[in-house]
């Protein structure tokens, strides 16, 4: 890493990377994503740089997507916390008991419990199913049977409100199943 007195003496050797300029080249500005290599501007063509350089350039919506999510975790590989119930992971105090699958008592399992990180889809999916937590499987699946089967669009003549009201209870629904199979 440069230290200010290597950038000082190293800048009066330099010239402006822009094509034509001869002023001193004492700024900065990566020629690329990786951030490794640079050029070397004058304060004029860096700010002109820095106007149009794009770090996402050239990355399509799911790759930029991709990138911003990864971001957030410093690019480090994580995992779901339900991958860490296992031998190597005990939780003693049951701190974890509403985020991690049970362990069956008596031959039954317990049903497991609205997921532990609920998003705004899914609190809009609760409101939507006319569900009150704690929310379980199968209360989604009986809210879904009832309200489906109330605006059913073949049990209300092809009216149209009644066929929105269908699509947003069966939209709520698979992602709520989802959410309980993650």
């Amino acid at each position: 890493m440069n230290t200010r007195k290597d950038n000082i003496s190293h800048s009066k050797q330099r010239i402006c990377d822009h094509p034509g300029c001869r002023e001193e080249g004492t700024f900065r500005a990566p020629k690329d994503r990786t951030l490794r290599s640079y050029y070397w501007f004058c304060l004029k063509h860096v700010q002109e740089y820095n106007k149009n350089w794009n770090y996402y350039a050239g990355l399509s919506a799911d790759e930029i997507e991709r990138e911003i999510r990864e971001d957030l975790v410093g690019h480090r590989p994580t995992w779901k916390v339900n991958h860490l119930h296992s031998k190597r992971f005990k939780d003693p105090f049951n701190l974890f008991e509403d985020i991690l699958p049970q362990k069956p008592e008596t031959g039954r399992t317990k049903e497991k419990k609205t997921p532990f990180l609920a998003t705004l889809d899914h609190i809009n999916a609760i409101k939507t199913l006319k569900l009150t937590p704690p929310v379980t499987l199968a209360s989604v699946k009986k809210s879904y049977k009832a309200l489906a089967k109330k605006h059913h669009p073949d049990m209300n003549g092809g009216d149209k409100q009644s066929e929105e009201i269908f699509k947003e209870i069966t939209k709520a629904y698979h992602l709520l199943c989802q959410a309980f199979k993650d």
